[in-house]
């Protein structure tokens, strides 16, 4: 997943859900990992190398008393790997399809 399809995809996800730390479910090198998004380095205005592939998507376990922090790069996360978690903690039925063709623009 390149910069640009990370920062569509959580935009959405984000609109979706009315925050800016929204609940989700990634899926990268054979796992799947779900919580709440603390950081992502797609949210930065202006990357130190534009040219870089390598960023980081930080996400905690959500709860009174939030468990361990997952850093998870975002190169290594595939074109639909990136989905939003509703309150029950299901998969939202949302494509983000349209997001992806156009996010490389």
């Amino acid at each position: 997943m390149t910069f640009e399809q990370c920062q569509a995809i959580l935009n959405e996800i984000r609109h979706r859900q009315g925050t800016e730390h929204p609940l989700v479910q990634v899926t990268c090198s054979g796992a799947i990992l779900r919580g709440r998004v603390l950081r992502s380095d797609s949210d930065r205005p202006v990357r130190p190398n534009q040219d870089s592939p390598f960023g980081l998507l930080v996400l905690q376990q959500p709860g009174l008393f939030p468990g361990p922090m997952n850093f998870i790069q975002i190169a290594s996360i595939p074109n639909d790997g990136l989905l939003g978690l509703d309150p029950d903690g299901n998969v939202e039925s949302h494509s983000h399809e349209e997001l992806l063709v156009g996010a490389g623009r």
